[in-house]
């Protein structure tokens, strides 16, 4: 307890030399003009003197190192930062049922981070062993002109009028670190190594390019996320911001007609944002295909029987963690009738008639 207030007293009392580089977290990376150091960010920032609210840009000096000891930048490097070093992030609100949860907090004195892409905020509740969060004092929140707070929302991309859109396939899952990315970008190659094109993003979850790029690497020509629509993070938003997100994602992933449009959703299908993505693409009709990860064998039947329940939905496949071995996928299959592939399977293409399938169906409905 004593290193940590003497922590907070020597960083209380210094301020930031003029040549002091700024670090900028990816979850700002929609925000134009940052400047990379400090003689330049400080005439621009605005009293920390109101309570924050989601999506706005802070500048803040770290106090103490705790569990983030990084911050990941635009380009996905993941820079280690150190006490005192200053840091561009945003507010948002967490939810990770294997992370902190966390939210955006009335005004206090010191904030945490609550993500490596740059989300701070308040933690609630970590799991067990966690460390404590990194800590940052609020230096002033960042402005674009005549000292107004730069919120994320204000550099959103908007919907564009409606275009033809390619055949879609969404990829859920039964639970944070199911597999889902991982799925995403297998199935992204697979396809990408048949020949066809393939715009790619992730719809729900907090800040980070991390997911974006592995799907750039396995072949998509274009990806997008939520961060460029606005939000730091999608926890707790409203159904009708999560409709206007969907709606803007699908439109400019389809703008240049792409053969197919592959869309990771975060966390599991029982999460609050998770249900409100199923059901406007169920609603709008924007849905060909369903791929489901789970972590476990025991997972699937659950997840199958809720999507069928809720949405009229059976997974076109399964895949995630539980394929991970050939016995685990031995006991997947077991328990469930829809085809189950492994991440490499999928890279290879294996799955790939049964997606070729549902397209024909569906240019025999349009005919």
């Amino acid at each position: 307890m004593r290193d940590h207030w003497e922590s907070l007293q020597q960083w209380q009392s210094q301020a930031p030399k003029p040549g002091v580089p700024i670090k900028w977290g990816s979850a700002t990376r929609v925000v134009p003009d940052r400047p990379g150091r400090w003689r330049d960010v400080e005439p621009r920032l605005v009293s920390p003197s109101r309570p924050p609210q989601p999506h706005d840009v802070l500048v803040a000096q770290v106090v103490q190192i705790g569990r983030h000891t990084g911050l990941e930048l635009d380009t996905g490097r993941k820079a280690k930062f150190f006490p005192g070093d200053i840091l561009g992030l945003v507010f948002g609100h967490r939810y990770a049922t294997r992370q902190f949860l966390g939210d955006v907090p009335p005004l206090m004195d010191y904030y945490h981070i609550l993500s490596q892409g740059g989300v701070c905020g308040r933690v609630l509740s970590a799991p067990p062993k966690f460390s404590e969060p990194t800590l940052v004092r609020p230096l002033g929140y960042w402005s674009v002109e005549a000292d107004r707070v730069a919120n994320l929302r204000e550099f959103a991309l908007q919907p564009i009028p409606h275009t033809n859109r390619p055949h879609t396939v969404l990829v859920v899952g039964s639970s944070m670190d199911a597999g889902k990315s991982t799925t995403a970008a297998s199935l992204i190659r697979g396809l990408c190594q048949a020949g066809m094109t393939v715009h790619a993003g992730k719809i729900t979850g907090t800040a980070c390019v991390k997911d974006l790029l592995l799907m750039a690497d396995c072949g998509a020509a274009q990806t997008l996320d939520f961060s460029q629509v606005g939000y730091a993070s999608t926890s707790q938003e409203s159904r009708e911001s999560i409709e206007h997100l969907c709606r803007t994602m699908v439109t400019h992933l389809s703008a240049e007609e792409p053969d197919y449009l592959v869309l990771e959703v975060a966390d599991g299908i029982n999460q609050r944002e998770t249900r409100f993505v199923l059901d406007v693409f169920t609603r709008r009709g924007w849905l060909d295909d369903l791929v489901l990860a789970v972590h476990d064998a025991l997972a699937a039947p659950t997840c199958i029987h809720l999507l069928q329940e809720g949405w009229g939905w059976e997974p076109t496949l399964v895949s995630g963690v539980a394929t991970i071995s050939p016995l685990s996928s031995h006991e997947l299959r077991a328990l469930c009738n829809v085809p189950c592939f492994s991440s490499n399977e999928l890279a290879e293409g294996r799955a790939l008639h049964l997606l070729d399938r549902n397209r024909a169906t569906r240019r025999e409905v349009a005919e």
